[in-house]
């Protein structure tokens, strides 16, 4: 497959199906317009075939990037869903994960807001509080915004 680390997204919406639907539903529909990737902590009741039933329900034909990846919670200090999560530097230039042995990520190398909120919310909390981090979340922003 690809090289995780060049397919990295600069955008991370950490989710848990058990998030009120509409709640889901809406950033599902932002994550399909901004490109952002929906990152579950584990399986619903267990279960591979119901965790699938439920993205796919939750989905529709909406083309959404998701993966499930608990240890993306722990490596991002996630405690809430939703919880936003903009990485600040590209993985391929590596600088962050040389002085870390243990593939964990520097403070530094990304912002995130926790809580019930809109994605362009998010974002431009995630602006206000990190100045460095507008030119990574403003194209985000346009495309959600559409034309």
């Amino acid at each position: 497959g690809a090289d995780p680390l060049i397919a990295e997204p600069p955008l991370r919406i950490f989710i848990t199906l058990e998030m009120p639907q509409a709640s889901l539903r809406l950033l599902v529909d932002q994550a399909s317009r901004s490109g952002a990737i929906l990152v579950l902590r584990g399986l619903k009741a267990r279960s591979m075939r119901e965790t699938l039933a439920a993205v796919r329900d939750l989905m529709g034909n909406r083309n959404v990037g998701w993966l499930i990846d608990p240890e993306a919670f722990t490596r991002f200090g996630v405690r809430h869903a939703p919880s936003f999560v903009l990485s600040l530097i590209d993985a391929t230039n590596g600088d962050a994960r040389r002085s870390c042995t243990s593939g964990c990520v520097t403070p530094a190398a990304f912002v995130s807001v926790a809580g019930d909120v809109s994605l362009d919310y998010a974002l431009e909390t995630i602006m206000r509080r990190r100045p460095e981090a507008t030119p990574r979340a403003e194209p985000i922003l346009k495309r959600l915004r559409g034309p």
